[in-house]
């Protein structure tokens, strides 16, 4: 038994060194640790990095709601004072600003030419050494924004002083320079800071030139209002000449009976009635010479409203024109309402779309006829018709009468104005003209006038 017990290998454990196990547990301790530091400083450079570029998608934003808001003013900007105080505003946004100006350039620059007259004597100043030493023609023709030292200023009392000289670019070239006087140091500029100050001045030189065309689209418009005022006192002239045989008629029948009145009164017969018949024929001269000078005076550029009677200012034009009628044989129907309200017009213009409308309509009556002029005031508006019995007009030109120049009238007989410039007058006073026409049976033309409501409250219906 004890031979067995000899015989038996009894295994006994191995003697554990308990300073290498707590050395390899310091070493895989560390490798966790630094293995945990690593991940925990890539998460901290992750949620930096978003940090950042959240900052920057928000700085992103606030710069492009900044530039919609300049674009957004600008567009609604009607003058150019209204402008620059909108790049000024944002451009504070951007740096700080002492003061700034726009200035224009030309193809002739020996002097800087600022774009308000506000801008300060020393920021001239400060440019026009500038554009001497070449600096703005450098960022006109490179088209790029640079800081330049304000040397006037002296940096231990004042600090560091700059000139930021932005372009202003439109349609690739350079149409002036933004000139920013700043306390900010010359270092501390960004490209992005630059950048968004160049997109400010873009925006502001699309404004400029959308304000020189405003004021270019103005002045076609006052030398337009001054070809039409020529045109139709052209007209005027035209159709003075035209009646000028019946004027002179109208002037001398008078003359003849004053002749003969005061030859009998020389003789001491009937002295009181010729003295009266004398005294009523020197007023009629004298209306007519009045309504000659008053209807032959130049178109005004503005147009001068007042309350008048169209109906008077119907009778007066057709005193002009009567004896030529008459001489045509044409017969005036007048079918006047007495229920007009004053209108409140020009009564030159309006009389010379008469004027045209009854010599047209004489021409189309060769061979005598009537003339029907009607007046009625309906629906806020007055309508003055002319209806004649002459040759019509045909059914293919009824589309082409009042373009200009066209006329259906011998060569020499008419300029084919005449249609043209009173619609125009009639469109001019806020009215509008119709025309309705058989071949053979005659022509009318409708005018249609709207009443100013304060008028009509004012005077009631009479007229």
């Amino acid at each position: 038994m004890k031979k067995e017990i000899v015989e038996q290998e009894v295994e006994t454990p191995k003697t554990v060194n308990a300073a290498e196990v707590i050395e390899r547990f310091m070493e895989t301790r560390e490798s966790y640790v630094h293995a945990l530091e690593t991940t925990i400083q890539v998460l901290k450079n992750k949620i930096d990095f978003h940090e950042n570029a959240e900052t920057t998608i928000k700085r992103s934003l606030d710069e492009l709601i900044a530039v919609q808001r300049l674009g957004k003013t600008i567009s609604a900007a009607s003058d150019s004072v209204s402008v620059f105080d909108s790049l000024l505003d944002l451009t504070r946004q951007v740096i700080p600003v002492e003061e700034s100006m726009i200035f224009e350039a030309g193809n002739s620059r020996s002097r800087v030419s600022p774009f308000l007259p506000i801008c300060t004597e020393y920021m001239v100043k400060g440019c026009q050494r500038l554009l001497e030493e070449g600096i703005l023609d450098w960022v006109i023709e490179q088209k790029r924004t640079t800081v330049v030292p304000d040397f006037n200023t002296s940096v231990g009392e004042m600090g560091e002083r700059n000139f930021v000289v932005v372009p202003l670019v439109l349609r690739s070239e350079a149409i002036g320079v933004y000139v920013i006087r700043t306390e900010k140091v010359r270092r501390t500029f960004s490209d992005h800071e630059l950048t968004l100050l160049g997109v400010l001045a873009n925006e502001a030189a699309v404004a400029i030139e959308n304000l020189k065309n405003v004021e270019r689209l103005r002045n076609a418009a006052e030398e337009l209002k001054k070809s039409q005022s020529q045109m139709v006192h052209a007209a005027k002239l035209a159709s003075l000449g035209e009646l000028a045989g019946g004027i002179a008629h109208e002037i001398n029948n008078p003359l003849q009976i004053l002749l003969g009145h005061v030859s009998l009164l020389s003789q001491g017969k009937d002295a009181e009635h010729r003295i009266e018949i004398i005294r009523n024929q020197v007023q009629r001269i004298a209306q007519i010479t009045r309504q000659l000078v008053s209807f032959s005076r130049s178109v005004p550029d503005e147009l001068d409203h007042e309350p008048l009677n169209v109906n008077w200012a119907i009778n007066e034009i057709i005193e002009l024109v009567d004896y030529q009628f008459k001489n045509r044989g044409i017969e005036f129907d007048l079918r006047f309402s007495d229920e007009l309200p004053p209108l409140n017009s020009n009564k030159n213009y309006l009389q010379q779309g008469f004027l045209n409308l009854l010599l047209n309509a004489k021409d189309a009556m060769a061979n005598g006829g009537k003339m029907l002029i009607s007046t009625e005031y309906s629906g806020g508006k007055i309508s003055i018709r002319f209806s004649d019995t002459g040759v019509g007009i045909k059914k293919e030109n009824l589309a082409k009468i009042f373009q200009p120049f066209f006329t259906t009238k011998e060569p020499g007989k008419g300029t084919g104005l005449g249609l043209s410039i009173t619609r125009g007058i009639v469109s001019k006073l806020g009215g509008e003209i119709k025309v309705d026409s058989v071949e053979g049976r005659g022509t009318t033309f409708t005018i249609s006038v709207p009443v100013r409501k304060s008028l009509e409250s004012a005077n009631g219906n009479g007229a």
